[in-house]
């Protein structure tokens, strides 16, 4: 049986949703930027993407803008907003365990004498609003906080520390990739908003950035003045349809899903239960989240294991893996003991996930957690 069990790293496209991209990439091809009926047609179907993309997450559709995925809304979000604003430099807020789309925005801004404070969280993996008000400094001009964790699924207190950055005065985006789909979003609560659509079923090389009108924002990269001189290239139409397909369907099944997702992790954990001597990384996760290391086993050697016999779980998140190293800096940035860090394993359920599944990845994780130890004895 091949069980997967790594939708933080992507998703399978909804069925519904490949063939409505297939019919827009064969049927209605036209370029969104033309004037005659097949770019018009083009442009309708683009338009109303925008329009059901905004309204499932609250704001106005002049307020989003296509983009190939989370990566490139981070960067627009961040290095645009400081270019149409603050050029000189000032002070910034983000997290240890952010993305590397931001992580690195960051480091380079430093590069440019931009200063960056990096907030640490807690060992439980959430931060808190209380260090992100203490930061604070006279120069603070931009905080950047993820809505949810990649690795462990942690919700941040988005609200809490959307109140704090308004009383101060400062511009707050937030990665939202691993949040939308998986959480109901209110994306009013932050000033620019990024998502990429791999991770809710649609397909790869499609995200987009909210960005609230009073927020003056510059492009990042140049050309023909597409969205609206935000984003420049050629629309991306089959992309948006696609996303906004897959949204209207999470949101017709959410609380059904929701529910079925929540009882396939509970039988996850018990079954983790059974299992002496493992931590379970992070709390206050969202519902497709486990991430849990089993004592004596390195976590690279357990997900081989189960990759060995048809399941795929992770390790680190898929982007960390170009950066060298297959250990989480997240679980590092928590403080968490050495074979917690070393051993961890990222189980992420989707909506796609059935049963029968779910019981052969128990038994198997039994099996194999029982093998890998004797193997140490």
């Amino acid at each position: 049986m091949q069980v997967y069990l790594d939708h933080a790293a992507t998703t399978r496209v909804f069925d519904e949703v490949a063939r409505e991209v297939i019919k827009v990439f064969t049927e209605q091809f036209g370029n969104a930027s033309s004037l005659h009926s097949h770019g018009e047609q083009a442009k309708q179907i683009y338009e109303s993407a925008r329009s059901k993309i905004a309204k499932h997450i609250n704001v106005l559709p002049e307020e989003i803008f296509f983009t190939s995925g989370g990566t490139e809304a981070d960067n627009i979000a961040i290095i645009g907003f400081l270019r149409a604003n603050f050029p000189e430099g000032g002070d910034l807020i983000t997290t240890e365990i952010e993305h590397p789309a931001v992580l690195e925005v960051m480091k380079y801004l430093e590069k440019l004498g931009y200063s960056v404070t990096y907030l640490k969280p807690s060992s439980e993996g959430y931060i808190k609003a209380s260090d992100f008000k203490k930061a604070i400094k006279k120069n603070t001009v931009l905080a950047s906080i993820m809505w949810v964790n990649n690795e462990t699924g942690v919700i941040q207190p988005i609200d809490e520390i959307s109140k704090i950055a308004r009383e101060h005065g400062i511009v707050f985006h937030s990665d939202a990739v691993q949040a939308l789909g998986k959480l109901k979003i209110d994306a009013t609560l932050v000033d620019m908003l990024s998502a990429s659509g791999h991770k809710f079923y649609a397909p790869k090389g499609t995200g987009f950035l909210y960005v609230n009108k009073s927020i003056k924002i510059h492009p990042i990269m140049f050309g023909g003045g597409h969205e609206r001189g935000l984003r420049s290239g050629t629309e991306n139409v089959p992309g948006a349809h696609g996303m906004a397909t897959a949204l209207q369907i999470i949101e017709k099944n959410y609380d059904l899903w929701q529910k079925k997702m929540l009882k396939f992790r509970e039988k996850i954990l018990q079954t983790i239960e059974k299992i002496p001597n493992h931590h379970i990384n992070g709390e206050n996760t969202i519902v497709s989240h486990i991430n849990v290391s089993f004592k004596g086993i390195n976590g690279e050697t357990l997900a081989t294991a189960l990759d060995m016999r048809g399941i795929s779980v992770s390790t680190a998140s898929a982007c960390s893996s170009h950066h060298g190293s297959s250990q989480s800096y997240v679980l590092k940035a928590m403080e968490l003991d050495e074979w917690i860090v070393t051993g961890a394993v990222r189980i992420t359920l989707g909506y796609d996930n059935e049963e029968e599944e779910i019981d052969y990845f128990n038994q198997v994780l039994l099996e194999e957690v029982e093998r890998l130890r004797k193997l140490q004895e």
